[in-house]
């Protein structure tokens, strides 16, 4: 009875002395609990002194939490584990869901037999601000924050951070696993909040923003996350080996929106995981280097979208019959122009416009006209030509992608036979049964669908063994210099043998010369595309080429 006495007056001190902390006691024989009464008010509970506490409580999870909840309870009561870590959604007297982090921890007597539950229960606030698995601040708070600092012209430094082989972690481990190395992961991060915020920023990245923290300190920060991403993460008991990219950049130009920072430094975060192998990207406003000059061009292409893709306009380039060298269609390609910028090259434009969400517009808008232009300058002279499109991972990946896209082509009354789709090399990133999906959708729609690029990046020869496409676009990187490069050769003979008996079409593009037409020219592709037959043009020259 005393040790219970004893225990009881300090639940009594701990109970009392911690806002926005509460404490909680459970006796495991009888179900009997006692609760903070900061807690039993926040959250309308009958009592600080509840039976049966863990049902009553569990009616206050969000449902979508509500799953892992009673998995870990279960697995402490059942004797599986003696500790409950959980950062989960639970609504409040207002009917409000906030964020909450709850860890508790079993008390055994000498004889191991366990007595108590106990633990404690902090309240993160509206759950809108937190992530539920990495109790950080959201994307959407990250973006308001940096709204905030260019309303006030506060300068700041922010460094993004991907996990860029959390896949493999994930197949090997399973999702809850790798949901433990993120949170691992994002606790290490809370450590560095005395001079700076820390926000998640969609998915296995992050974000650190400090208006009193350099550049250079944001690079040591990150140097030492990558050494504890690599040697320090241990989740039950398994160590796990994650690989970090990073990109920082300082803001000092306000003209600059908050959408833009966030899309350049996701740009530079991909760059620096998949292109320099976890070299940080360090983008200095100040300096005024390249780096910033592309800060400006992106919130310029952000705002030429949002005026309705004023400054981009649309070219065509020929498909070429490879047996008959005729004409058998054309693939639209965006430019853009505006002053003072120039040309821009859609190399670099694309790429940089990829991960922001302006992307989807632009995506449709290129649709839209290349449907409306073909139609009314092409199709009327040349019913039997051909369309390509490209389509992006970040168009494919939202939900409305499928309707608007259908819509376009009845809006239009666009001949969907006339129309090929070509995925870009990124789209090969997404799910491969939620890609496998799409193609089927497009192939009900009546539309081929094509990997361009092929033999790029993540593009390789077992997607044909998974993905129902109609054709492969070789990339140009494999037929520039082959008639010198027997190993080309190999190479490109290879992949089109092995398309061609699986039946599909093959084009090659970067056909720049009638030497480089020769050379491939025994291999068997399907269709050429390049600058020997023609540069692409606007639709009004197009029309005027001698193949039409």
């Amino acid at each position: 009875m005393e040790e219970i006495t004893l225990l009881s007056k300090v639940f009594e001190i701990l109970a009392n002395n911690n806002k926005g902390s509460y404490v909680f006691l459970s006796d495991i024989k009888t179900g009997y609990s006692r609760w903070s009464k900061e807690c039993v008010e926040e959250f309308g509970l009958p009592s600080d002194r509840i039976e049966d506490a863990g049902l009553i409580w569990a009616e206050h999870v969000h449902p979508s939490d509500r799953a892992r909840y009673d998995q870990s309870l279960e697995d402490v009561f059942s004797g599986r584990t003696d500790s409950h870590d959980l950062v989960y959604r639970a609504r409040n007297k207002y009917g409000e869901y906030v964020a909450v982090t709850c860890r508790g921890k079993v008390i055994r007597d000498d004889d191991n037999t366990p007595l108590f539950f106990a633990g404690t229960i902090i309240n993160h606030g509206i759950a809108s601000e937190y992530d539920n698995v990495t109790n950080l601040y959201t994307k959407e708070k990250l973006i308001e924050t940096l709204a905030d600092y260019k309303e006030d012209k506060q300068r700041y430094n922010i460094l993004f951070i991907g996990i860029y082989n959390f896949i493999d972690i994930n197949n090997v481990y399973g999702y809850e696993f790798g949901n433990k190395v993120i949170k691992n992961f994002a606790e290490k991060l809370l450590e560095y909040t005395d001079d700076a915020e820390v926000f998640s920023a969609g998915g296995t990245k992050f974000a650190v923003v400090s208006t009193e923290l350099k550049l250079s300190q944001l690079k040591e920060i990150y140097e030492e996350l990558a050494d504890y991403g690599r040697y320090s993460i241990t989740v039950d008991g398994t160590h796990v080996a994650i690989m970090l990219g990073a990109s920082c950049t300082e803001v000092t130009n306000f003209a600059v929106d908050e959408h833009t920072v966030f899309s350049n430094g996701l740009r530079g975060l991909e760059e620096s995981m998949y292109e320099k192998h976890g070299e940080i990207n360090a983008f200095s406003n100040s300096l005024m280097d390249k780096s910033h000059e592309r800060l400006v061009l992106l919130n310029a292409l952000r705002n030429s979208i949002l005026e309705d893709c004023d400054g981009f306009s649309l070219v065509f380039q020929p498909v070429i019959d490879a047996e008959t060298e005729s004409l058998k269609g054309a693939e639209a390609l965006v430019r853009w122009k505006k002053d003072p910028y120039g040309n821009v090259s859609p190399a670099d434009f694309i790429a940089w416009l990829e991960d922001d969400p302006l992307f989807y517009d632009l995506g449709l808008w290129i649709a839209e006209n290349a449907m409306r232009f073909w139609k009314e300058n092409v199709l009327t002279v040349r019913p039997d030509l051909n369309l390509s499109i490209n389509l992006s991972y970040t168009q494919l990946e939202r939900s409305n992608f499928r309707k608007d896209f259908a819509n376009l082509i009845k809006e239009l009354d666009f001949p969907a036979d006339r129309l090929k789709v070509e995925l870009t090399e990124r789209c090969t990133i997404l799910d491969k049964h939620f890609l496998r999906n799409e193609i089927i959708f497009m192939k009900s729609q009546g539309i081929d669908t094509i990997i361009d690029d092929f033999g790029t990046g993540f593009s390789a020869m077992e997607l044909l063994l998974v993905l129902p496409v109609s054709g492969i676009k070789i990339d140009r990187s494999f037929v520039s210099g082959i008639a010198e490069d027997i190993r080309k050769q190999a190479v490109a003979e290879a992949i089109i043998t092995c398309a061609q008996k699986m039946g599909l079409h093959i084009t090659v593009e970067g056909v720049e010369s009638g030497i480089i037409r020769d050379a491939v020219k025994s291999f068997g592709a399907s269709s050429y595309q390049g600058y020997f037959y023609s540069v692409p043009v606007p639709i009004e020259d197009f029309v005027k080429l001698p193949f039409m």
